[in-house]
């Protein structure tokens, strides 16, 4: 499981610089990686945690952590966009509802079905698997 100095680690080997509103962001990641964070909760916390912080730097602070694959954008249903922490996670996927909102991690086997498929219909191997399905839950379903 990673720690706050692993991946500050991570963010200097990319040449980033670690500015304390990145430092913040990073652990407030880690302190919650349980969980799909809100955006106005990422925000709230930032603002409140390091001042003179705009909305603008957070936006490209949390592009920069999805594009090194740390976390992954969620648009929720009722909630709105969303951030999970994945940087150490084996499975990463989600299914969403679209009438209640409620996020599912999704179950391992499936994505290496996912993988194996791909790999024989497209010869593409080793994928790092990061989906997000929307649909509806059996109970909204029933509905």
């Amino acid at each position: 499981m990673k720690k706050h100095r692993d991946l500050i680690t991570v963010l200097k080997s990319k040449n980033m610089r670690i500015t304390p509103a990145r430092r913040a962001l990073v652990q407030y990641l880690l302190d919650n990686k349980s969980v799909q964070i809100p955006l106005k909760d990422i925000q709230d916390f930032i603002t409140t945690k390091v001042e003179g912080v705009n909305r603008s730097s957070i936006y490209r602070n949390l592009e920069v952590l999805k594009k090194l694959d740390i976390i992954q954008e969620l648009n929720l249903p009722k909630k709105g966009k969303c951030f999970q922490y994945i940087f150490d996670k084996e499975v990463h996927h989600f299914y969403i509802c679209k009438s209640c909102g409620k996020a599912n991690r999704g179950n391992k086997q499936l994505f290496e079905k996912i993988e194996n498929a791909l790999k024989d219909v497209h010869g593409f191997s080793k994928a790092n698997l990061s989906l997000v399905f929307y649909g509806l839950c059996e109970k909204c379903s029933k509905k």
